[in-house]
């Protein structure tokens, strides 16, 4: 169980680092499922071969988009997978428990997973800038960022099956700034993106001081889906660095809190039907019905500066009825 100065400092920060929340031995045949899926061997024997083969680097440098996670060779990288060694991680009771309490309920929603493996040989596109590439996984149903972000985000956790060191490519995060979404979103609904992203830290109206997220194998990071977090180039380009990605949430507020990415044009297509519609047929996109408790003054204020030409008017009426 998590102690209370942990759940503090998740709410206070926005994310907890879990040392040997897994035991190694319980991740070994989940690493070893992943590096066979990434690369068809063991990463010790990929490095190898790309040793004798130099040229190969550039055939199989990952790919952009979701299709890379699972790496330069992947089957697969949804979880579940089908492979057992990988898909049972989850039962986990003490990684469920620490859930429950971030959460604060029993009742929760599994989103999506992930097999996330990148290696050092590969990697291409990360951020060369310590200020640059923070940004924030929410895509649908193309609603803000809401104030109660306990309430109606989600955690994303990642359970680390390799030593995730300075060098090899750890992810950081913003502490504080999951709570303060209203003052540094630039585009309401992220759609220049398919995420909402904070091309230069250094220009937000808050200051921040990232953290690097560093941890042994068995470690587990537990972020907000609302903390702004940005992936790092590998330093030692002999490392990998190898998770498996979990998106959890309440289940009373599944509906509006999942994160499936929708197409950027899909997106831009969306966005004015959303504006034009009426609230019943929003509501099948997700929305919160009229009179939810989703619809508190800040947050229609956001709603609206997000929507400008969409009429509120409903939202506002079953408040001041209910």
């Amino acid at each position: 169980m998590l102690t209370p100065k942990q759940c503090e400092s998740y709410r206070r920060d926005g994310y907890l680092l879990v040392p040997d929340l897994f035991s190694k031995d319980r991740l070994l045949p989940a690493l070893e499922a992943a590096e066979q899926n990434a690369y068809g061997k063991s990463f010790e024997a990929f490095n190898a071969e790309l040793d004798a083969n130099p040229a190969l680097e550039e055939t199989l440098i990952r790919p952009t988009g979701r299709r890379s996670f699972g790496g330069p060779r992947a089957q697969f990288h949804d979880i579940p997978t089908g492979v057992d060694a990988i898909d049972r991680i989850i039962e986990h009771e003490p990684f469920l428990d620490a859930l429950t309490q971030l959460l604060n309920t029993p009742d929760m929603h599994y989103h999506h997973g992930f097999v996330y493996v990148r290696n050092g040989r590969l990697d291409r596109g990360t951020p060369k800038d310590p200020w640059a590439g923070f940004h924030i996984d929410w895509a649908k149903p193309l609603l803000p960022p809401h104030p109660e972000w306990q309430r109606y985000g989600h955690i994303q956790a990642w359970v680390y099956l390799t030593d995730n060191d300075t060098d090899c490519a750890p992810v950081r995060v913003l502490p504080g700034a999951h709570r303060k979404m209203g003052d540094l979103i630039r585009d309401p609904i992220g759609t220049e993106h398919n995420s909402y992203r904070f091309d230069d830290i250094r220009n937000l109206p808050h200051k921040f001081e990232p953290v690097t997220a560093t941890g042994k194998a068995g470690t587990v990071l537990f972020y907000s889906s609302h903390t702004p977090h940005s992936p790092q180039p590998f330093a030692n380009p002999r490392k990998q660095r190898a998770v498996l990605f979990f998106a959890v949430g309440r289940r009373d507020t599944s509906t509006w809190t999942l994160t499936e990415k929708r197409d950027i044009r899909e997106r831009q297509r969306l966005r004015p039907f959303l504006t034009k519609t009426t609230a019943r047929v929003r509501s099948l996109f997700g929305w919160p019905k009229p009179g939810d408790a989703f619809y508190t003054p800040e947050a229609l204020h956001l709603i609206q500066n997000a929507y400008p030409e969409l009429d509120l008017s409903p939202y506002h009426k079953e408040r001041i009825f209910k």
